[in-house]
């Protein structure tokens, strides 16, 4: 083609003198004869850092910028700042692939975690929470803030590195725990999150890294502690539903514990936290979401959350050398009426679970996405925990009654706490019968469920 020179294929060095190149291999002759290195025959690409459009016209008010910025260094520092600032149109059109695989990644892993740590609890109540804590890690726009992306980082890595058994990446979790419980502090700190929905979630899934993974085998308690203060300054009714509910039903049986541990009457005992606990079945009915199990399990729960005061009361009452015969009547009186309603509960919870070699009609019981096994199981898991809170009401009874007995006859009580009459005591550590190394990954789920009274051991 005319004006279009010929393709050559002589060596670098002859090319670039522009004499004739014999083409010999792998070094032409002409190079050994002058005495230099063969540079061979393979052509160097040339970069041209230019395109074309934009680019090859010259904005007039650019112009005058960089003119300006010569004349001033500051107006340049200025300038530059702005342009690494400036969002790209790729970030602004397409985000991050990465990073949205990243993010999928993270909240399929946080699935695993919920379904592997409180299988039960999740499924028993999360078709009627709104929204349930998949569902708020997937959509919700609080998910995405910086404190509750560190806890659930927190969990996944200490999950992955449990299920893989490496000691490196359950440290790594330790350390990002750390940076979360940082970022929770400056949440309390503030009068304007202090109580939100983001500080409580995050509190609770932090409280919950804990208990798997505690510092000392107290640690529990003090996050508990702080745990049940933030819920009191929230207050009962806004915990009846929405995800305020969902954040409440996943700690309240370990806040029962607590206080079982501590001996001490927990809040939840008052009539505000046992009517938010009712209000919230009134909810599911309305909205199509209730059935008979879920009344059920509430109605134990709110009986249950008595224990804690109950235990608390006679351990006073029996310790004290003043004779209050009305007091000990009076808290006689009101052991045996919860102890009548958890029989009631009992018998009812039992013919769900077969306990009583039959099984009542489920279908009623279970809404459209319900599984029958799932009903039988929690009923049956409740059961458990109800069966140790009437143990626990039955021998503070026997220990009253004895003690009037003594009273009666002139006898100062000043027997040593639990050595006479087998009464129960608490364990030192959330952990209970799962203290073994090798306790299954849903030992809190089976907490939990019980409402916390796998926190009571029985001596003898």
């Amino acid at each position: 083609m005319v004006g279009v020179p010929p393709r050559t294929s002589s060596c670098r060095e002859c090319l670039q003198r522009r004499v004739k190149c014999d083409r010999t291999r792998p070094e032409c002759r002409r190079c050994q004869t002058r005495g230099i290195r063969c540079p061979g025959y393979r052509r160097a690409l040339k970069f041209y850092n230019q395109t074309t459009g934009k680019g090859d016209f010259t904005d007039a008010r650019e112009f005058d910028k960089k003119q300006e910025a010569q004349r001033n260094p500051d107006a340049a520092h200025a300038h530059a700042l702005a342009l690494i600032r400036r969002p790209s149109i790729d970030g602004n059109i397409i985000p991050s692939l990465s990073g949205k695989a990243l993010d999928r990644q993270t909240k399929k892993v946080f699935e695993y975690v919920v379904q592997a740590t409180f299988p039960l609890t999740f499924a028993t109540f999360a078709p009627r929470l709104e929204p349930n804590w998949l569902d708020f890690i997937r959509y919700h726009q609080a998910a995405q803030t910086e404190p509750i992306e560190r806890a659930v980082r927190c969990l996944n890595t200490w999950f992955l590195g449990v299920k893989n058994k490496d000691s490196a990446i359950v440290d790594e979790a330790r350390y990002i725990y750390g940076g979360a419980l940082r970022c929770l502090a400056g949440l309390v700190a503030d009068p304007a999150t202090r109580t939100s929905d983001t500080t409580a979630a995050t509190a609770v899934m932090l409280s919950v890294f804990e208990m798997l993974d505690p510092l000392t085998p107290h640690s529990w308690l003090i996050h508990s502690r702080g745990l049940g203060a933030l819920f009191q300054a929230r207050g009962a009714r806004i915990h009846s539903q929405g995800f305020p509910r969902t954040i409440f039903i996943t700690f309240r049986s370990f806040l029962l514990a607590d206080a079982f541990v501590r001996q001490e009457p927990s809040f939840l005992e008052q009539d505000d936290w046992r009517a938010a606990n009712l209000e919230a079945t009134f909810h599911e009915d309305r909205v199509g979401k209730g059935n008979w199990i879920s009344k059920i399990v509430e109605q134990t729960f709110n009986e249950i959350a008595l224990g804690p005061g109950f235990l608390s009361q006679t351990t006073a009452l029996i310790r004290s050398r003043v004779r209050d015969d009305v007091s000990r009547d009076e808290l006689t009186s009101r052991i045996q009426h919860s102890r009548g309603i958890l029989r009631n509960l009992q018998r009812q919870l039992a013919s769900v679970s077969g306990r009583e070699g039959k099984t009542i009609e489920i279908d009623r019981l279970t809404d459209a996405d319900g599984v029958k096994e799932d009903v039988q199981t929690t009923a049956g898991r409740c059961l458990q925990g109800l069966c140790s809170g009437l143990a626990l009401l039955d021998q503070l009874l026997v220990l009253l009654e004895a003690d009037k007995k003594r009273a009666g006859q002139g006898r100062v009580s000043e027997i040593a706490w639990g050595k006479e009459i087998n009464i129960p005591t608490t364990s030192e550590t959330i952990e209970g019968p799962f203290s073994a190394p090798d306790r299954p990954l849903d030992w809190l789920d089976q907490i939990s469920m019980s409402m916390g009274t796998l926190a009571i051991s029985n001596s003898t």
